[in-house]
């Protein structure tokens, strides 16, 4: 009981001590980056839901780019965007330990889920109007304001995401249907 006596007094002469020689005015809030660390339930800014059934994993994302990950048993991680900004879309690569985000400033974003890091990214140049992943594999269709459609790879050993020279654009998609409803008419 006397040593904690001591313990405590020391911390409270250290503290007392090193207040003394602190000017008050120095520090300012932008001197600070506080984040969250810990949190336990679902966000009160959750905007967007990813499930993936194999692994029984919940994906939460948030208006201020945080993505909760929400397991069995209890198990929660918090994984925080570097741009604080919402997200479009998320979604699993399905049973793979991996995430893919889309923000709302157009930023393909890969989590590992193991890590529960940010294993890459990349600033897309147009608007991504939609987006998905290509169920069993690490492929992703992602379609922009024009109309086009791309298709975007994630390499697990680089790690990085690769834009295959798969492009297609709006206007064959339209001469496709047009083509499809004339074989339907013939039919």
């Amino acid at each position: 009981m006397i040593a904690a006596k001591r313990l405590m007094q020391k911390a409270v002469n250290r503290r007392h001590h090193h207040q003394q020689h602190v000017q008050r005015d120095n520090l300012k809030p932008e001197d600070l980056d506080l984040r969250i660390a810990v949190h336990y339930g679902i966000p009160s800014t959750a905007s967007l839901l990813a499930f993936d059934p194999i692994q029984g994993l919940l994906a939460v994302g948030t208006l201020d780019g945080r993505i909760k990950v929400i397991g069995g048993d209890g198990i929660e991680g918090l994984l925080i965007s570097p741009k604080k900004s919402p997200f479009k879309n998320i979604e699993f690569f399905q049973n793979q330990g991996f995430l893919v985000t889309i923000t709302n400033e157009n930023d393909i974003q890969v989590w590992n889920l193991e890590s529960r890091c940010l294993a890459c990214s990349l600033q897309w140049e147009s608007n991504i109007t939609a987006f998905s992943v290509i169920g069993g594999s690490y492929l992703m269709f992602i379609g922009d304001e024009c109309g086009t459609m791309y298709v975007v790879k994630y390499d697990n050993e680089g790690p990085k995401l690769l834009q295959l020279p798969y492009c297609l654009p709006a206007s064959s998609l339209k001469d496709a249907c047009k083509s499809f409803k004339e074989h339907c008419k013939n039919d």
